[in-house]
């Protein structure tokens, strides 16, 4: 799976639908070597530094269990729909989620402008959504972070 990603806006979307939101583990993998080095790690047998063996092999077989091989299908299908993604690296990503820590979203889903992000989720940066689905168009944006699953 970890070489059908490309990029690190794929790599966090992909870790939004195997982990889930607030999945401790894979917020301190992922803040300390991005989003394709954590899809390496869930499908490799290398040591994690920081972390003990024991959790390491109780968090690859969490994620490993949610690796549907219509995967990758799903991800395109959140394109189809019109979901939009924002990512730490984006400049409306809302500076406030990095407080988070390890507890930050791995992506946030967006439908819609995203341009106002960046203050209008200062106040709800604990706002998740455990499922993307189809969401009606409105003129209004809408924003999960957490699990696509």
């Amino acid at each position: 799976m970890a070489e059908q990603v490309q990029g690190e806006r794929m790599a966090r979307i992909v870790l939004s639908m195997l982990a889930e939101p607030d999945d401790l583990t894979t917020g301190y993998i992922l803040g300390r070597h991005g989003g394709v080095a954590t899809l390496s790690l869930v499908e490799s047998d290398h040591y994690v530094t920081g972390l003990g063996r024991a959790d390491v092999l109780l968090w690859r077989e969490r994620l490993r269990a949610r690796i549907a091989p219509d995967l990758m299908e799903r991800v395109a299908e959140a394109e189809q729909y019109g979901f939009g993604t924002l990512i730490p690296a984006d400049r409306e990503w809302p500076a406030g989620l990095d407080d988070l820590g390890d507890r930050a979203p791995y992506v946030l889903w967006t439908q819609g402008a995203s341009s106002f992000l960046a203050t209008a989720l200062s106040d709800r940066n604990d706002h998740r959504c455990s499922r993307v689905h189809p969401l009606r168009r409105t003129r209004h944006q809408r924003t999960c972070g957490g699990s696509g699953r």
